[in-house]
């Protein structure tokens, strides 16, 4: 079965998507084709629930801040990883483009009409706001014009994006760092992660693993989110509050990070995993399996602090420090049977979190 009509097979597709996502010596997998930027590989249901748990932990609405965000993160990555822009108004001549969606897992798109209002269907959306996001800065790149947009869900399947003209003049977007300790990753041919096991191609949706569909979510993304969503936030509405403490960072974005952590560590427990430890390497593997292969870090030395399992970890680079505490505090619960706290911090060379029980242990 081809897509596009012709000249892109499933087999090609699978070839492309082994060649384009590559592994890192700190557990993080990169973008071949966008400069090397690390990417968070995400099964889809899990990035629906972690989107509603910042929610509902908020109190906020986050769709219009994610679409910003997705599309003003495209438009950066596509300036500085020199790529070829669509050009033109008729999508089914961006090739490059719906390949670029197919692999990264998040959709497909068509043009539905381009007359007074140009619309198009968004098939497959890994998430509604943010393929508008990236579709609209994709359009304005491809017509050279800003654009406003909107969208409505038109099934589970689908949604229906409307685009017009905006003659505001918006700069192009600023570079973003991250605001922790973030050496820069080597590319690397561990054996030991095989990220394709069981790879399945959707024919002209999407990419699937063991049955699961899953995504490639940009981290420069994640760091344009926040920005948009940091303003807003006063206050944590529900979740552990006092579970996870940062070190030199600033209050607002310490809530928004708690918010995170929690969420993905709710989420990772109540997934049932069996975490097994009898030594500090096991945690180690424990890394592997559930950070790295999801391109989000992995654990470079552990530690033992206390008689009661309590670890500190240290590692170089991460995707992210709060999604990386959250599920290391759902590993170490599910280790451990008991709730912990996280404390992280990071140094010239390196990060660390600190995980030990959050209630204190009677020796009687």
């Amino acid at each position: 079965m081809r897509f596009f009509g012709k000249g892109i097979s499933n087999e090609s597709l699978v070839t492309g998507i082994k060649k384009r996502w590559l592994t890192s010596n700190c557990g993080l997998i990169l973008d071949s084709k966008r400069n090397y930027h690390p990417v968070w590989r995400v099964d889809s249901i899990l990035f629906d629930d972690f989107l509603s748990g910042i929610e509902r932990r908020s109190g906020l609405s986050l769709g219009r801040r994610l679409a910003h965000a997705s599309s003003e993160s495209e438009e950066w990555i596509s300036i500085v990883s020199n790529n070829s822009f669509p050009k033109g108004r008729n999508p089914e001549r961006w090739k490059n483009t719906k390949l670029d969606w197919l692999e990264r897992g998040i959709g497909n798109f068509e043009l539905l009409d381009d007359v007074n209002e140009t619309r198009l269907l968004i098939k497959y959306p890994i998430n509604g706001p943010l393929c508008s996001g990236v579709f609209t800065a994709n359009w304005e790149k491809a017509t050279g014009k800003r654009h406003k947009f909107r969208w409505n869900h038109n099934n589970v399947e689908s949604l229906i994006l409307m685009i017009s003209e905006d003659h505001m003049k918006i700069p192009p977007p600023s570079p973003i760092s991250p605001p922790w300790f973030y050496d820069k990753p080597v590319i690397s041919l561990n054996e030991d992660i095989d990220l394709w096991d069981s790879l399945e191609v959707e024919s002209d949706k999407y990419w699937s693993i063991m049955g699961r569909r899953f995504a490639m979510i940009n981290q420069d993304l994640i760091l344009r989110f926040e920005s948009y969503f940091l303003p807003y936030l006063e206050e944590i509405h529900e979740g552990r509050k006092e579970s996870y403490s940062w070190e030199d960072v600033d209050k607002k974005r310490s809530l928004l990070w708690t918010i995170f952590s929690d969420t993905i560590r709710e989420i990772f427990y109540s997934q049932k995993h069996h975490i097994l430890i009898s030594g500090n390497t096991d945690w180690v593997n424990v890394s592997k399996r559930h950070l790295e292969r999801q391109g989000l870090g992995k654990i470079d030395s552990v530690s033992s602090i206390d008689e009661f399992g309590g670890i500190e970890v240290s590692f170089s680079s991460c995707y992210h420090p709060a999604i990386f505490s959250g599920i290391m505090s759902g590993c170490w619960e599910r280790a451990n049977g008991r709730s912990a706290k996280c404390d992280f911090y990071y140094g010239k060379n390196s990060n660390t979190i600190r995980l030990v029980s959050m209630n204190e242990i009677s020796l009687d």
